[in-house]
């Protein structure tokens, strides 16, 4: 077992986007994310490779959008 999977304390932080008026927080796992809100139990789970997944297409987005404008404004 890797050290980063012994660690005795929680890498856990509350975010600034809030859902429900209630802030969310993020633990951190050598897998992925945690995300639930604060005062909740109920948690969901994201792994790495969909969060890479994820900011792969918002950049093609992007990428397409730029073009777009740039086509338009010739």
């Amino acid at each position: 077992m890797t050290s980063i999977l012994e660690r005795k304390t929680k890498l856990e932080f509350e975010t600034p986007f809030s859902v429900r008026r209630r802030p969310m927080v993020a633990r951190v796992e050598p897998w992925g994310l945690a995300l639930r809100e604060k005062g909740c139990r109920h948690e969901v789970n994201v792994s790495w490779a969909q969060i890479y997944n994820r900011a792969c297409l918002n950049a093609a987005d992007n990428r397409r959008a730029l073009g777009r404008r740039k086509r338009g404004a010739q």
